[in-house]
C-alpha cells in the first residue's frame, strides 16, 4: 500500500510539473550549456567535514541533465541550469518507499580555475504516510572536484600479485 501511495504521489507531482511548467521542461531539452564550467564529471562530497565519507560520482550534462551515483550504488537524477558564468542551480528528486520523495535544491559556484565547486543546498521530504511535505530543511554544504582524465602510469605490481594479496591461507582441518 505504501509503495502504491508513493507511486501515485510521484505521478501527481510529475503531471503537476508538466501542467504548470511544461513549457520550461520542453525548453530545457533544447538547451546547450556546453560552455559552462560545470559541464562534466565530478566527485561530489556532501559531507566535507567528515573525512571518512565516500564521495558520489556525478555528471552535469550540457543539456541540463544531472546523474549522481553514490558509493552504495544509489542513482539519483535531476536537472540544472546556469544562473551566471560560474554559478548554477540544481534540483534533484529522489524516491524511497520507506522515506518518501525527497527534493534537493542547490546553489552552486564553480571556482575560477574550473576544477572545484562549492554548493549550498536544502531538501524537503514528502511523507508517504501523510502525503505532507516537511518544508525545506538545511542549509547543507557540498564540495565538488572535477575528475581529471589521465592515461595509465607505470604499474607497481601485476593484477595476479594484487589479487593474491586477498587470498587467505587455507583453513586448518580440525584434528579428529
Amino acid at each position: 500500500m505504501r509503495r502504491a501511495l508513493v507511486m501515485f504521489l510521484s505521478v501527481v507531482v510529475l503531471l503537476g510539473s508538466l501542467l504548470v511548467g511544461g513549457g520550461t521542461l520542453v525548453a530545457a531539452q533544447d538547451t546547450d550549456f556546453s560552455g559552462h564550467p560545470l559541464v562534466g564529471t565530478w566527485m561530489l562530497d556532501t559531507e566535507p567535514e567528515n573525512p571518512d565519507a565516500f564521495p558520489s560520482q556525478v555528471i552535469f550534462s550540457a543539456e541540463g541533465g544531472y546523474v549522481d551515483v553514490d558509493a552504495e550504488g544509489v542513482v539519483v537524477i535531476g536537472g540544472w541550469e546556469p544562473t551566471g558564468d560560474t554559478t548554477a542551480n540544481l534540483t534533484i528528486t529522489s524516491s524511497d518507499p520507506d522515506v518518501g520523495v525527497a527534493t534537493i535544491r542547490a546553489s552552486i559556484e564553480v571556482a575560477p580555475d574550473g576544477q572545484s565547486f562549492t554548493a549550498t543546498y536544502t531538501f524537503e521530504i514528502l511523507d508517504p504516510a501523510t502525503g505532507e511535505w516537511s518544508g525545506e530543511i538545511g542549509p547543507g554544504t557540498a564540495e565538488g572536484t572535477c575528475m581529471v582524465v589521465e592515461g595509465p602510469g607505470t604499474p607497481s605490481m601485476s593484477f595476479e600479485d594484487f589479487f593474491a594479496t586477498f587470498e587467505g591461507t587455507p583453513e586448518a582441518t580440525p584434528a579428529p
